[in-house]
């Protein structure tokens, strides 16, 4: 009977099967119905292989690679001292099939690597998962197997070692995420769930250890995927452990502010020499297509908190869709690095992928590797380096590339797959290497052969590994990769080792300021290849030293820019610490050094600063932030009690991240804000719990004291952050206050009293509210200044006294900061000076006074001038000032001084010179000149030219009034006498006896006379005394009494007229009629030719006719006529040599 029913319940289930088989037989999935039931987006092979067995894909079938070509085990580059590294198989051949490399060395000795891959059997399935192996001697022999570290698992291998010996190795398991660990180098291994699948599954994971001695966060493990499912579907996530793996911490999204148009996959996750880690990923905004961007995301406290995610590139295109000619499936995600060494590029964060043509451009023929970094934490970021330096455009093929930088001296390497030397569907292993953090490349070939990827058996479809692996520690670099020239996928390594290019530090600069002269020392640790040291001028190679100082002297003023490096032969130089030295300097002086503005309530004004340069440099100069003293750095600190606490402050230009510290102060970035403006501030917050709430307090009046009400900031709904508006009030002290942020439980919290939980935090804030200067920055070529203008502000300002102290930053050596008071007065007491007039000329008066309006109503008045002499305690007073002056009236009603000031501008006088008093000598006209071109004239004729013809005669008064341009007016005189000559008449030449005498008379009574005898008489009597026969020629000269000058001659010619000589004439004279009536005749005789002088005188000696030079041959008659005489008495003198006659006659009419 029971046999009966069991037979009857298994035809039962039969029927039913057949029936069910029959009833669904036409609904078995199509191939669009199966592909729809893949999620393309994952890689792991666990996934692909188990939907191959649910018939929904398929797996790589066994195909034979071809063999593979062997090039050799040379490496030609520059840059490794290693001139030939084999390939090391890291298994035996025939054992399993590795793909997928991760390696680690260990940091406390180059000679350790720990190495994983995903494992397989050769044909295919079983899946061992990611396998550990490892080396002690350089690569040269490997041990360890290719089972799962801790047991089988998913693979996607990340391997790590820690500074203290414990070695990790990261993989997915069970659909989430695991790491093993090994405290006996790999003997026995501890595997610990990191993370359950969360839906579909954990996919592209990577593991990273802190391993930098000394960091703050050192030896803490971060464990970055992409979610499949779940509550972070798509996105980038994150667990960290702080125990060495034994534990793991919550887990965190990381790319959610990216907003990826689809998914984001592929992260990578390093961290920095101060701890600091960093998260790098793929973005795909339109799935299924290639990478579109890059995400990043950053944590400053050890992972505990991470800032919002953001694309440090976009527009890129890389090569997941779109393929490679080789036969394996591809992804450009991206891999990171950080410079964690001590060297000059510390902290630099470099990232590479690969990208389709040039990344922006992306188009073209090539595949590429391409780089960027960035030395700021991430805020910016350089333009795309293309890494492989083959020449671009020859349609060549260069992927899935791994970077590392060796910890020990800043050395970047890079692996990657590269087909330039082969045919489009074979490879070859690259490495490239750079020293001066990827601005300059060296690529060479690393493996031994080229090969042909064939996908691995029994993997997802094309697999034939997805990433590479590279480390390096001190000079020994690791490259790891798959290829199949043992027949199937391998995982070899070729240890190298590169120069190490370390570079010179701690570069010092001294200069003697008197002499020029300047010395460098700086501190090196040796390199292996080193030669010698590069000293560089502003680029310029200068000396190749070996010892580890320079000197030189400097000929010329300026700033030179020094930079020291390491030479290790042909291109090899290592990069190496600058500064600038100043030889010189600026030599600031400020005019005035101290301002005071009195302002009037709600008013403004404006005051010049005069900025000097008197040296011989350039003056730089900033003349803000401004100093105060404040109380702010006297608060009471009021700590908090921890647990929650803040983790990064956002205000006006202040980003400040921190760890817990239950009080801080930060001071050294102040806000620098303006009043009357709001300003958002952002507060992020670590470990917040529901009840957290988050405070601010703003010391508005400097007081040194929280007592204004706090602003109570909005929270997001996990408290995770909160936001508020500070108000910047107009009146708000000027100058340096503080802020104070409070996050605790308590919502009764005060500003001043300790919290049992949370934390403070002070930040100082820069106010510029009734004071603010433009420009606040200049540079000032020597012997030359610039204006400032300082605005004083008092709009809705109470009455009173404000100061403040700005501080100009300046490179003058002498003085680097300089201090200058400024004062404001707010007053409604107002002054007006004035003056009557404003505009004077020499030597007129002026009236000032002023004017008071409000204060007290008692007012005491001080008067004082520029320049100085000038006092007076009275509110009106003249003046008489001889330049141009500033009055300066100072009001004070008890309160407060109040200050004007009125300008007086002198004219000058114009200066008129006529010329002294003149006495014109027998002139009639003469020429003035007023001068002063462009002046107006006015003369006493009446004429209104500069010049004028001045006539006259006798004395005669001129004068002229000039008027220049400034109304000023001047009068010039001059008094011309126009004198006559005096007339001096001695009568004509005269003939007498030699008895006789003449006086003769100059006349013009009253002068002053000078004779040619030495006589001043105006008479003279002239006889032959002295002188004889003969003539005698008498002149004078009579001044008349205007010193006018006029002269006379006479010539008196005395004769002998005794008639002794006459019997020695040669000639006989006769005359007739004598009386005559005018017409005598005259009848000469010689006894031979004689040559005669005729003279004939009156009786006064006037010579009335006279004929020289008569030739008497015997004898001569001439006719003589003095009809033009008056009747008298004659002389006829008719001389000859030695001898002279005379006659008398007489003239009757």
């Amino acid at each position: 009977m029971k046999r009966r029913n069991l037979l009857l319940i298994l035809f039962s289930f039969t029927l039913l099967a057949f029936s069910f088989n029959w009833v669904i037989g036409d609904t078995k999935p199509n191939e669009r119905e199966r592909r729809a039931q893949l999620d393309t987006r994952i890689d792991n092979n666990r996934y692909w292989i188990d939907k191959a067995k649910e018939g929904l894909t398929t797996v790589n079938p066994d195909v034979k690679a071809p063999a593979a070509v062997y090039t050799g085990s040379a490496i030609k580059a520059a840059s490794v001292i290693t001139d030939d590294s084999p390939d090391v198989p890291v298994i035996d051949v025939g054992s399993s099939t590795q793909s997928e490399n991760s390696i680690f060395v260990d940091p406390n000795t180059k000679e350790t690597a720990l190495n994983s891959n995903n494992s397989t059997s050769v044909s295919g399935p079983p899946v061992y998962g990611a396998d550990y192996l490892y080396t002690f001697d350089l690569g040269e022999t490997w041990a360890g197997s290719k089972n799962g570290a801790g047991g089988n698992n998913d693979g996607d291998p990340a391997a790590c070692i820690g500074t203290d010996g414990r070695w990790y190795v990261g993989m997915i398991s069970s659909g989430g995420q695991a790491v093993s660990h090994s405290d006996d180098q790999g003997q026995s291994w501890t595997k610990v769930q990191v993370a359950p699948n969360p839906g579909s599954m954990a996919d592209k994971n990577h593991l990273w250890i802190d391993a930098k001695e000394g960091s703050p966060y050192e030896n803490y493990l971060y464990d970055v995927w992409t979610d499949f499912g779940g509550g972070n579907d798509n996105q980038i996530v994150m667990k960290r452990s702080t125990d060495n793996g034994e534990t793991w911490g919550a887990k965190m999204k990381l790319s959610g502010a990216v907003n990826a148009g689809n998914h984001n996959q592929g992260v990578n996750v390093r961290t920095g020499p101060n701890g600091e880690v960093y998260a790098a990923w793929t973005i795909y905004d339109n799935w299924p297509s290639d990478e579109d961007a890059i995400g990043f995301a950053r944590s400053f406290d050890g992972g505990l908190t991470w800032d919002p995610s953001f694309r440090i590139i976009d527009n890129i295109r890389g090569i997941r869709n779109s393929g490679v000619p080789q036969n394996m499936r591809v992804n450009s995600f991206p891999c990171m690095a950080v410079d964690a060494s001590d060297g000059a590029y510390s902290g630099n964060i470099y990232v590479v992928w690969t990208n389709i043509g040039v990344p922006g451009v992306n188009t073209g023929s090539d595949t590429d590797v391409y780089f960027i970094k960035s030395s700021d934490d991430g805020d910016t970021w350089s333009a795309p380096i293309k890494v492989n330096q083959d020449e671009a455009g020859q349609g060549k093929t260069h992927y899935l590339p791994w970077i590392c930088v060796d910890a020990s001296n800043g050395t970047i390497s890079v692996i990657f797959y590269d087909n330039r030397n082969v045919s489009a569907n074979q490879a070859e292993t690259w490495v490239a290497t750079s020293s001066d953090a990827g601005d300059s490349w060296e690529d060479f070939k690393v493996s031994d052969v080229s090969f042909t990827p064939t996908p691995i058996p029994g993997m997802a479809s094309g697999y034939f590994g997805d990433y590479l692996g590279i480390h390096a520690v001190d000079g020994k670099v690791y490259p790891t990769w798959t290829d199949n020239r043992s027949g199937h996928a391998m995982t070899y390594v070729s240890v190298f080792e590169t120069i190490q290019i370390t570079a010179p530090f701690n570069l010092q600069t001294a200069i003697d300021q008197e002499t020029g002269v300047v010395t460098l020392n700086w501190d090196y640790t040796e390199g292996a290849g080193f030669q010698n040291f590069r000293v560089y001028r502003d680029d310029n190679l200068i000396a190749e030293p070996t010892d580890m100082t320079y000197t030189e002297t400097l000929l010329n003023y300026g700033y030179y820019d020094y930079k020291v490096t390491a030479y290790y032969g042909g291109d090899n130089e290592s990069t190496g610490p600058d500064k600038v030295v100043q030889y010189g300097s600026s030599a600031i002086e400020v005019v005035p050094g101290e301002y005071v503005a009195n302002v009037y309530l709600n008013g403004t004004q404006t005051q010049d600063m005069t900025i000097k340069n008197n040296g011989v440099l350039d003056l730089e100069f900033s003349l803000s932030p401004f100093f105060p003293n404040v109380n702010a750095q006297g608060l009471a600190p009021a700590p908090g009690g921890g647990d929650e606490f803040i983790s990064r402050v956002e205000f006006a230009n202040v980003v400040n991240r921190s760890a817990y510290d239950s009080y801080s102060h930060y001071t050294d970035n102040p806000a620098i804000v303006k009043s009357n403006n709001s300003y958002q501030l952002k507060v992020y917050t670590s470990n917040a719990y529901a009840e957290d709430v988050c405070y601010a307090w703003l010391d508005s009046d400097g007081n040194g004291e929280f007592n204004e009400n706090p602003v109570i900031l909005e929270s997001n709904d996990g408290n995770s952050s909160f936001f508020g508006v500070i108000n910047i009030n107009k009146g708000d002290v000027q100058g340096i206050t503080t802020m104070r942020i409070r996050l605790s439980a308590d919502k009764n919290m005060n500003a001043n009293d300790d919290t049992k939980y949370g934390e403070t935090e002070d930040y100082s804030l820069l106010i510029a509210d009734w004071l603010s200067l433009v420009p606040d920055e200049g540079i000032v070529a020597p012997g030359d200044s610039m204006i400032v203008a300082l605005n004083f502000d008092a709009t809705d300002l109470e009455q009173g006294v404000y100061t403040d102290i700005v501080k100009l930053r300046t490179n003058d050596l002498a003085n680097p900061f300089y201090s200058i008071p400024v004062t404001m007065n707010v007053t409604d007491l107002q002054i007006v000076a004035s003056a009557e007039p404003t505009n004077v000329c020499l030597g007129e008066e002026t009236t000032l006074t002023v004017t008071p309006d409000g204060g007290s109503g008692n007012y005491i008045y001080s008067w004082t001038s520029i320049p100085e002499g000038f006092t007076s305690d009275l509110q009106t007073v003249t003046a008489t000032p001889e330049v141009n002056t500033s009055y300066i009236i100072a009001v004070d009603d008890g309160i407060i001084t109040m200050v004007d000031t009125i300008e007086i501008t002198v004219s000058e006088l114009p200066v008129v010179s006529l010329g002294d008093d003149l006495i014109l000598c027998d002139e009639s006209e003469y020429v003035l000149d007023a001068g002063n071109e462009g002046a107006s004239y006015m003369w006493s004729t009446g004429e209104d030219t500069q010049t004028i013809v001045a006539t006259g005669s006798g004395i005669v008064e001129f004068w002229v009034d000039v008027t220049n341009s400034s109304g000023c007016t001047t009068r010039g005189d001059i008094q011309i006498n126009f004198a006559s000559l005096p007339v001096v008449d001695l009568g004509v030449d005269t003939t007498l006896c030699g008895s006789s005498n003449i006086t003769l008379d100059a006349g013009n009574e009253g002068s002053t006379y000078l004779w040619s005898t030495g006589e001043e008489t105006q008479s003279i009597t002239v006889d032959t005394t002295g002188n004889g026969y003969g003539v005698q020629n008498i002149s004078v000269v009579v001044t008349s009494e205007f010193g006018c000058p006029a002269d006379d001659i006479i010539q008196l010619d005395f004769l002998d007229c005794t008639g002794i000589n006459e019997n020695m004439a040669k000639v006989d004279v006769s005359i007739f009629p004598n009386p005559s009536n005018g017409t005598l005749n005259m009848n000469i005789q010689s006894l031979a030719r004689e040559k005669v002088n005729i003279k004939i005188t009156d009786v006064s000696g006037k010579v009335v006719f006279q004929e020289n030079d008569v030739v008497v041959n015997n004898s001569i008659k001439k006719q003589i006529s003095l009809n033009n005489v008056s009747n008298g008495i004659y002389t006829i003198f008719v001389s000859g040599e030695n001898y002279i006659l005379d006659k008398k006659i007489i003239i009757r009419k």
